[in-house]
């Protein structure tokens, strides 16, 4: 049996997908590798063709939308006990797996990994390419300021039972989601140093990440990663009371004294930081929450997201 498991969720870049998971299967290690594909056509089906005579791959067609809801499937198509996630925009370094492994069996305390996300060494300046590079090894009770540990969903590892008690990942959150379009993984953060979970940022643990951003979408880009991480925020804090708000309270407090600072320094301040987190965290109200599983219903049915 695989001791650990990958997950790639893709849509209509099937030529990315095959490179990624052709990366992966160069970990000679014994994994499961699971494609999910929610393209609209059967080219990713057949651009990952050549790489299906590794009996470790396997492709899983969703009719579903988002990486929350492809990650869930990838999950409930897998076995083993640690799953690990990347994206088809990244490429794992040679051995990431392996890695990943090696770090949770020599942490048996720990519950989930982020591990390293390289942007491309020459990415230009103006552009904009979403990275994570670890300051600090290891996690537990407080959740991370805006200039903490926030890993991302493109290297990012967690052990089974642990993402069955969390819940899993949240439909209403990440890329492709109907409304907030970013910050699954942080939700997911959340939710795990609330109980008590240690994380670990390991920089052994690394994938290149070519998702390079450009002109208007960078701004687009990080307008509506502050909107979504204001509502896991602000989930958390409908579920959590007291602890939840704490959190909340934090960041609007750590952004406006940095606001405060740009503007002593005569820097053109962002004010819109703090708007759209705190709109984010607003419009949860919105939405049901199934306290069971931690995550958001849809408003129209009252039913979770993607079921």
């Amino acid at each position: 049996m695989a001791r650990i498991a990958v997950v790639i969720p893709t849509r209509n870049r099937g030529g990315q997908a095959a490179l990624t998971a052709g990366a992966v299967l160069l970990d000679r290690c014994e994994l499961e590798l699971v494609v999910v594909d929610q393209s609209t056509d059967e080219a990713t089906v057949e651009a990952l063709r050549p790489l299906q005579a590794d009996a470790r791959l396997r492709v899983v067609r969703s009719p579903l939308r988002g990486a929350s809801n492809a990650r869930n499937a990838g999950v409930a198509a897998t076995t083993a006990p640690i799953i690990a996630f990347t994206d088809d925009d990244c490429r794992p370094e040679p051995g990431w797996a392996s890695a990943v492994l090696g770090v949770f069996d020599g942490n048996p305390d720990a519950s989930l990994i982020f591990g390293r996300v390289r942007a491309p060494p020459d990415i230009e300046v103006e552009h904009y390419c979403p990275s994570f590079e670890p300051k600090h090894r290891y996690q537990q009770g407080q959740v991370p300021l805006p200039d903490g540990d926030l890993g991302i969903g493109a290297n990012f590892a967690i052990r089974r039972e642990v993402l069955g008690q969390l819940g899993g990942f949240d439909a209403l959150l990440g890329p492709g989601a109907p409304f907030f379009r970013g910050a699954e993984e942080t939700d997911l953060l959340i939710r795990a140093l609330h109980r008590g979970h240690r994380v670990i940022n390991a920089a052994e643990c690394t994938v290149l990440h070519l998702g390079v951003r450009t002109g208007g979408d960078v701004r687009d880009l990080l307008i509506t990663y502050q909107f979504a991480v204001g509502a896991a925020f602000g989930k958390h804090a409908r579920l959590s009371g007291r602890a939840g708000l704490r959190d909340v309270a934090r960041w609007i407090w750590h952004y406006a004294r940095a606001l405060v600072g740009d503007l002593v320094r005569l820097r053109r301040p962002r004010p819109g930081v703090i708007f759209y987190f705190t709109a984010g965290a607003l419009l949860t109200l919105r939405y049901r929450i199934d306290r069971a599983r931690n995550v958001f219903r849809e408003r129209e049915r009252g039913a979770q997201v993607g079921t």
